[in-house]
């Protein structure tokens, strides 16, 4: 908004001006007309035979010289009235006025028009009240957009969204100030709250490492909270697809490849504890299969048939389970397990069903157990994210599977 503070004294120093060469008229005229009379007067006294004595009239009751003076005392006493009352005008114009400015460049634009208004009942011609207006109104037309584009928002319809966006950011492309730089401001942070809407739905859809890092890479150039916040579930998720993807291969004895997914995890989420002590656990299983497979004669195949039955039927035991359900409707599931055998086991998967508080069940899946590798009694936790699932009620273990030491994997029987 611009301020043209001279524009107001103007008008006051004009409209005083004009009063006082009224009054000067005024006073001019009633000199004259006093004059005159006093001629007159003067011409009636020396003609009249009546009129021996002249008596002296003392001057406040001479009407010749009060009624002029008082006609100058009251145009002044309204001269200097109007001038006070124009300038008390002029003041609580523009501290309204300025009043307004400020509630605009603080996103209030209903109480700056508000202020504006009243300000134009009593200058109705100010000619940067009606600036101020234009602008107000492109203001209000931009918010009337961003409310429309959040109802499409609602209905999960970004394309509309961005459509009502582009309309408000085209309305006042070729205008600049603070206060459209403001509006520009608040139209591109709804554009970062579609854009990060669209990326939490699409990595739903996302179960590869590379999927996911093209999401996390996209939402890391948006520095809101609600992006910092996507980016942080993007990394848990990378993370937990590294630790399983690995798992398999390492199921395999495919160690190179279980090291290379683990360190893929851990690229794009370097704090991830338990990748890291999963990584020394895929090293310290790739050098113990390298030396085995060098000294693995048939008195070690004959001594692996001796191992104890427990061992491959009942190794593992569940301690203790839960869920929860987050404010997003993803349901996350909780376990403690204990390895109850006679040797460390390892690529511990857990395999569960889900079901509802009416017991119908909902889906099935499976997760691993961290660490890795559990000693003799030795316990471990697992955990899993089931998204959009906000029926999700308790879940039941259905098979765990392990592996020993430089074995095939067993299942509890």
């Amino acid at each position: 908004m611009s301020c043209k503070k001279s524009e107001n004294t103007n008008e006051n120093t004009i409209k005083i001006y004009n009063i006082r060469q009224a009054l000067k008229e005024n006073i001019r005229e009633d000199q004259l007309n006093a004059l005159a009379l006093e001629k007159s007067t003067d011409n009636r006294a020396k003609n009249s035979t009546k009129a021996k004595i002249h008596h002296r009239v003392p001057f406040y009751k001479n009407k010749n010289i009060t009624l002029p003076l008082l006609s100058a005392v009251l145009a002044l006493s309204f001269t200097c009235a109007s001038y006070f009352y124009e300038t008390h005008i002029s003041k609580y114009v523009e501290k309204n006025r300025i009043a307004a400015e400020n509630m605009a460049l603080q996103g209030n634009i209903s109480g700056a028009c508000s202020l504006v208004d009243r300000a134009s009942n009593l200058r109705p011609n100010n000619k940067t009240l009606k600036a101020d207006k234009i602008f107000l109104q492109d203001g209000k037309t931009v918010d009337l957009h961003i409310n429309i584009a959040d109802n499409y928002i609602k209905d999960k319809n970004y394309n509309m969204a961005s459509n009502e966006l582009d309309e408000a950011a085209n309305l006042i492309s070729d205008k600049a100030g603070n206060f459209y730089s403001l509006l520009n401001k608040n139209i591109e942070n709804k554009r970062m709250d579609i854009t990060v809407l669209q990326i939490k739905n699409e990595m739903n859809n996302k179960s590869s490492i590379e999927d996911l890092a093209e999401l996390l890479n996209k939402i890391s150039n948006y520095n809101v909270k609600e992006a910092g916040e996507t980016a942080l579930e993007l990394r848990k998720r990378i993370s937990t697809v590294a630790y399983n993807t690995a798992n398999e291969y390492l199921k395999k004895n495919d160690f190179t490849s279980a090291l290379q997914t683990i360190n893929k995890g851990i690229v794009y989420n370097p704090g991830d504890k338990k990748l890291i002590k999963f990584k020394q656990v895929v090293i310290s299983e790739k050098n113990s299969f390298e030396t085995a497979e060098k000294t693995r004669i048939q008195n070690a195949i004959a001594s692996a048939a001796l191992e104890d039955k427990n061992n491959k039927t009942n190794a593992v035991q569940v301690i203790s389970s839960s869920t929860d359900i987050d404010k997003y409707g993803d349901l996350t599931i909780n376990g403690t397990v204990k390895n109850i055998a006679t040797k460390p086991v390892s690529s511990i998967q857990i395999y569960y069903t889900i079901y509802d508080c009416n017991n119908v069940e909902l889906g099935n899946d499976s997760t691993y157990v961290y660490p890795n590798q559990l000693s003799v009694n030795e316990t471990g936790k697992f955990e899993n994210t089931e998204y959009k699932m906000p029926k999700g009620h308790h879940f039941k273990i259905t098979k765990i599977t392990w592996s020993l030491p430089q074995e095939d994997s067993h299942e509890d029987k």
